[in-house]
């Protein structure tokens, strides 16, 4: 991204140029990776043809469906919702546009979000340019896939559990999930039950330190003082505890994860950090049965608000099978125990805070075994028969949006498959600039940003 804006600004192409070659390669690549969820060609032609202003200005973009464009479709990976345009922009949405960029599509994301794949009835799978018999991740699977295969060199993402970093890890990419109240039109945010932020995945630090910079807020409403913008690598050793034992079970990661785990324990350590093994703040199991309660209750009520939205009811037969189960499951979960449920999660949240107080860096697998393969799990799939094998394989993030804590998510190995493999690393609130600082260090070492996907369409 950053090589397109010296272009730009040397004369040597257009935003036109740009984002004629950016639909080019999603035209020529989608066929493989089904990851255009609403082509917007002809906008963004406009867009490019008129001045643009910001420190993205002019780069080609794409945006998930999941926040919403004015005049654009906004189905959020739903056949519910395929008719709904939206009437206003979303403040990220606005954001974005201050800072530039020209969207060329929205990209696919699973049925409402709740999904670590990115598969819908909607529009189908979306697949992995490592790997097209595997997922990309979600509910960011689309951008993320589209920023493998380079078709844009960074594209918006959102996370409400994980998501952001679940797209990242499995495609090889950088995913920075920012502080709660960090972002622009998010000043407002300080519960815990605020649990979605929005940011971008990228090829490389220096695109997503220059996006989370151009994004955030510097309202003086907000919760942090604006964070600097980072362009150099960590100078100090840090303390960092390392933990990778799946929380609801206490069992190892697999093979391939423990590997590239141990192996990034091992770099930190040559670089000069002190690394330790550690324990679970919180209870693992316990709290991994307050965060399916609340999964469960509020994916129920947020179809409830959804329907508000479109005006009009969503009927358990709009939905695909999955989601249909997942309404059941959480049906069952009334006011007292979701709010219970919500209170142990207050417990967690002190204690994970606690841990940070002590140390700089929390150390976690972004999932504890390789991107799972298409179908896994699909639309077809029942919540309750697959529940525990997805809160066991992507159960590391979920804290870090209950905690309002930056994460980021960093393609540091391959599985013995040559899958990317993600390493999570977590600090306290507002502590973006140091997590992005430690993920240059450990980019300059890993040069992960010289490979590329079998499927790629990107520049050489």
């Amino acid at each position: 991204m950053i090589g397109m804006r010296e272009a730009l600004e040397a004369g040597l192409t257009t935003p036109a140029a740009l984002v004629e070659r950016a639909i080019e390669r999603a035209e020529a690549v989608n066929p493989q990776l089904n990851l255009i969820a609403w082509r917007n060609f002809e906008r963004a032609r406009t867009a490019a043809a008129a001045p643009r202003t910001g420190p993205l200005a002019g780069i080609p973009t794409m945006i998930k469906d999941a926040i919403m464009e004015k005049g654009v479709p906004a189905s959020w990976g739903s056949v519910a919702l395929r008719e709904h345009i939206a009437r206003e922009d979303s403040p990220y949405t606005q954001a974005i546009a201050n800072a530039g960029p020209i969207s060329i599509a929205r990209t696919t994301m699973p049925e409402l979000g709740l999904n670590v794949v990115t598969e819908s009835p909607l529009v189908g799978a979306t697949r992995n340019p490592w790997n097209p018999d595997h997922a990309p991740g979600g509910s960011s699977g689309g951008a993320a896939a589209a920023v493998a295969a380079g078709v844009v060199p960074i594209a918006h993402a959102s996370d409400g559990l994980g998501s952001i970093r679940h797209g990242a890890a499995p495609c090889g990419l950088v995913g920075l999930k920012p502080s709660r109240g960090r972002n622009f039109g998010d000043e407002a945010m300080r519960a815990i039950s605020d649990l979605g932020v929005n940011g971008c995945v990228s090829r490389t630090v220096r695109d997503t330190a220059t996006w989370f910079d151009a994004t955030q807020t510097r309202s003086p409403d907000a919760a942090f003082a604006p964070a600097p913008m980072v362009t150099t690598p960590i100078d100090t050793r840090l303390s960092i505890q390392a933990y990778s034992a799946v929380m609801r079970t206490g069992a190892a990661p697999d093979a391939s994860v423990g590997r590239v785990f141990a192996d990034t324990i091992d770099l930190l350590g040559r670089l000069g950090h002190r690394v330790a093994d550690a324990s679970l703040p919180f209870d693992g199991p316990r709290a991994i049965g307050a965060l399916n309660d609340i999964a469960e209750g509020r994916f129920v009520r947020s179809i409830n608000d959804l329907a508000i939205l479109i005006g009009r009811p969503i009927e358990l037969a709009d939905l695909e099978h999955r989601s249909a189960t997942l309404v059941a499951a959480g049906r069952l979960i009334d006011d007292e125990r979701y709010a219970g449920a919500l209170r142990q999660m207050e417990t967690n949240v002190a204690l994970y805070l606690e841990r940070l107080d002590a140390i700089d860096i929390w150390m976690t697998p972004t999932f504890s075994t390789e991107v799972v393969r298409i179908g896994v799990f699909g639309p077809e799939t029942s919540w309750d028969t697959t529940r525990d094998h997805l809160v066991d394989y992507a159960g590391y993030c979920w804290i870090d949006n209950f905690a309002g804590t930056p994460s980021i998510s960093l393609p540091l190995g391959f599985s013995d498959n040559g899958l990317p493999v993600g390493i999570q690393f977590a600090t306290k609130p507002g502590g973006e600039a140091l997590l992005l600082r430690l993920a240059y260090q450990l980019e300059s070492a890993v040069e992960w940003g010289r490979r590329t996907p079998p499927i790629w369409v990107g520049q050489d």
